[in-house]
């Protein structure tokens, strides 16, 4: 085994263990740090598949290159699918608690100013 082969199944499985841990907020930094390790993640599998597949390298596709170009696939679109997912979510939730925030204040300062005038 290649030691880029050795460095690509330890960079998967940290970066698969560090975006769980980011996405399903298992420490209370996760969130904060979703978009930026979703973002670093991006940057070095574009980096690593223009690195080894440019076309001025003449290679031969080997069982490797092929998981390869599988699973930066498969992550970029998943990391993309859910985190865009989850920030639109998480951004319609803070506009509706915003807007139930407002209509409840409203409508408690109404109904307190309509007791005191009954009175």
């Amino acid at each position: 085994m290649l030691w880029y082969e050795k460095f690509y199944r330890y960079i998967k499985y940290a970066s698969y263990i560090f975006f769980l841990i980011s996405f399903f907020q298992l420490s209370i930094y996760a969130p904060k740090y979703l978009d930026e390790l979703n973002i670093i993640l991006k940057v070095i599998i574009c980096g690593f598949l223009l690195y080894r597949f440019h076309p001025w390298n003449k290679i031969i596709i080997t069982e490797f290159d092929k998981k390869l170009i599988f699973d930066s696939a498969l992550y970029l679109l998943f990391s993309s699918l859910l985190i865009d997912f989850y920030l639109l979510i998480k951004k319609k939730y803070y506009t509706v608690k915003e807007y139930k925030k407002i209509y409840i204040d409203n409508d408690k300062e109404k109904n307190s100013e309509t007791e005191t005038k009954s009175e």
